[in-house]
């Protein structure tokens, strides 16, 4: 005689439900360092932190502007940020990099190049002091 083993469906049920409302942002595996497949020259990234603690700021705002482009991100809950090329024929000093939040001064904007190559990525590093 069969016998119906209900927990079969009960556990398909459950999978399928944990999958259906999972958040549907993935990431899919990037790193805030890692370049983008499309991009043709260099990419710009890096973290906003406190003076003094060296802890990361949340909701930075960090422009960057190259002529009449212009690029605008916020850093995420651990400080960091990413900008994307400008493209081939970017000249890294001539990119324009600022970064502001409400209730912060911007002390210092630093940034490094990873290597020689014209399309090496940019490291950038902004210092931020809480305001009295």
């Amino acid at each position: 005689m069969l016998r119906w083993n209900s927990a079969i469906p009960r556990v398909i049920l459950v999978c399928f439900a944990v999958t259906m409302l999972s958040p549907l942002k993935s990431g899919a595996g990037e790193a805030v360092s890692e370049r983008d497949e499309l991009d043709n020259g260099p990419s710009y990234f890096g973290e906003a932190k406190e003076v003094g603690s060296l802890r990361a700021v949340l909701g930075v705002k960090v422009q960057a502007k190259f002529g009449e482009q212009q690029a605008t991100t916020y850093s995420n809950d651990e400080g960091s940020f990413k900008i994307p090329s400008f493209g081939k024929e970017t000249v890294v000093d001539n990119v324009t990099i600022t970064c502001a939040k409400d209730g912060f001064r911007t002390l210092d904007i630093s940034r490094r190049r990873l290597s020689s190559a014209a399309d090496a990525p940019v490291v950038i590093e902004c210092l931020l002091e809480p305001m009295p």
